[in-house]
């Protein structure tokens, strides 16, 4: 029985494949790498982190400091950043069900809850911030670790294709959704727990799981 969701912000929650596209680009001169065509924004997404690096010829040992570049300039975007507005209501109708709500990224607290409450969205018990060097994973064990939350009782709301290998290696459920940064193929690949291809499939699952 589903009693916690742990959601993902960037790209479940708001529409931000744009602007982390636009950031990659710009930054693509300092690092000496290529940039992406317009016309390519959608084909990447069926390509996983490391193909799309290899395949425009960023330099590994700079990825941490291109990084840390793309997450400055990132944070000063977040208050223009839009919300899936379907997503909003399904939380709303979770957190009613009485769902616990756990928010994971990897932007610091300040800036989600600022944006939060910017959108009328303050309706996550916690936000637990994830390292981008480190897993996703690691983040999610000791959460469930200190707050002795059972493995069945737990599941994980993303958009990415490495949010699926997080959820494997923590050994609990995820839905995956379509509308994020990676496409559909490429996450059906990695055979996820449930794949949505709109909010509203969420209320079914987890409805079906508490009745």
């Amino acid at each position: 029985m589903i009693k916690t969701i742990i959601c993902d912000f960037d790209g479940t929650v708001v529409d931000s494949g744009q602007l982390v596209f636009d950031l990659f680009n710009e930054f693509a001169d300092k690092y000496h790498y290529k940039k992406i065509p317009q016309s390519e924004s959608d084909r990447i997404r069926a390509l996983t982190v490391k193909e799309r690096f290899r395949e425009y010829e960023v330099p590994v040992l700079k990825v941490p400091m291109l990084t840390m570049d793309v997450v400055k300039r990132y944070k000063k975007s977040i208050p223009t950043l839009e919300v899936n507005q379907e997503m909003k209501q399904v939380l709303k109708n979770l957190k009613e069900l009485g769902i616990k709500l756990v928010m994971i990224s990897a932007n610091s607290k300040e800036n989600i809850q600022k944006f939060l409450k910017l959108n009328d969205m303050e309706y996550f018990d916690e936000i637990i911030q994830s390292s981008r060097f480190f897993g996703r994973h690691t983040t999610m064990n000791s959460y469930m670790k200190k707050h002795n939350v059972a493995k069945d009782e737990i599941i994980l709301i993303a958009d990415e294709h490495r949010d699926i290998v997080a959820a494997r290696k923590s050994e609990i459920p995820i839905i995956s959704v379509t509308w994020g940064y990676d496409l559909e193929e490429l996450l059906s690949k990695s055979n996820p727990d449930f794949l949505v291809r709109s909010p509203l499939e969420i209320m079914d699952i987890v409805r079906n799981d508490t009745k």
